[in-house]
């Protein structure tokens, strides 16, 4: 005979139509139309871009520069193409998924991809969800086969 009963204090269900792999999948879908949305330099509200600081008179500006690396002078965070590189889904599970920057910073820059982020957010909002954003997630959501039962 046992000397002792097991209570449950609590407990913790989780119901979600979604497993942990397919939340990854949408969060990656998420993250792969972000990503394209910014290097097409379109802000979160799916329009172009404000365009970059022209130089001072007689000075060469950052568009003049981005032109000579042969990139479009546009503000679209693919200078040296970090930034971007490091946007990941950064967790996942049942019931959400997280997406942002890996905190990676260039050798012998002092700046992590996130904060680059923080600064160019600050000038023209472009990380964010936009409207075109939200219906490629939506999309995804839909795309994937309903399961159902038939009662015998």
């Amino acid at each position: 005979m046992a000397r002792f009963q097991t209570m449950i204090k609590s407990a913790r269900f989780v119901y979600s139509p979604y497993t942990a792999t397919e939340m990854q999948g949408f969060g990656q879908v998420l993250a792969d139309s972000i990503r394209a949305r910014i290097q097409s330099g379109q802000n979160i509200y799916d329009q172009t871009a404000a365009p970059l600081k022209p130089g001072l008179a007689g000075r060469r500006g950052y568009p003049d520069y981005k032109a000579a690396r042969f990139l479009r002078p546009v503000r679209d965070w693919t200078w040296s193409r970090h930034t971007l590189r490091c946007l990941k889904v950064l967790t996942a599970n049942e019931n959400r998924a997280a997406i942002g920057f890996l905190d990676e910073a260039l050798p012998g820059r002092s700046q992590t991809a996130s904060q680059i982020a923080f600064y160019n957010n600050r000038r023209e909002r472009q990380w964010g969800v936009s409207q075109h954003d939200r219906e490629a997630v939506l999309a995804a959501f839909q795309a994937r086969p309903i399961v159902m039962l038939k009662a015998a």
